[in-house]
């Protein structure tokens, strides 16, 4: 197993076919937890379609720079070197994906309203979705593993659990 400061600088360790997405799956997963607990405040209080879609599209965004700005932050404090534009585009490109999610919510958003449904119907949608990308990521790291199935179901459990509590706690305190 060898390990590689190549990643942010924080000497991630690399075992699998996958070496080096841990960034790309961090800023999708981080990226679909706010967003996701974004749509569970907005569909708790009243809101029009169209603060919806912004508040969800800037929402990813926000998720974007925040990711960008710690990835690079980070990685510049763990190097004694300056960065390699390399490396910035490499975590650049890892952190715009934490605003897929919020940009595919509004999406979601925009073709439930498109088909005439109301502005709650689409952000109950969008939240279902998510609870469906987290539960398609924990089954795929599940059957990546090498544990037994009653561990590996466990697993997916406690993840879409910690999820799910991650999203409700999130709106609770919004």
């Amino acid at each position: 197993m060898a390990s590689s400061r190549d990643h942010h600088g924080a000497g991630v360790s690399e075992d699998g076919p996958h070496d080096g997405l841990a960034p790309h799956y961090r800023a999708v997963l981080t990226g679909t937890i706010f967003a996701m607990s974004v749509l569970a405040y907005l569909g708790a209080h009243e809101t029009g379609f169209v603060g919806a879609v912004v508040t969800v599209v800037g929402t990813g965004f926000v998720i974007f720079f925040g990711e960008a700005y710690s990835g690079l932050l980070s990685a510049a404090l763990a190097s004694a070197r300056e960065l390699p534009r390399s490396e910035i585009t490499r975590e650049l490109g890892a952190s715009s994906l934490a605003a897929g999610p919020g940009v595919l919510a509004a999406l979601v958003l925009l073709l439930t309203s498109a088909v005439g449904w109301g502005v709650q119907t689409g952000i109950d949608v969008a939240l279902w979705l998510g609870v469906l990308a987290l539960t398609g990521c924990s089954v795929a790291e599940a059957r990546g593993s090498r544990r037994s199935a009653a561990a590996r179901i466990a697993s997916i459990a406690a993840s879409v659990t910690v999820g799910v509590v991650i999203i409700v706690l999130k709106a609770k305190l919004h």
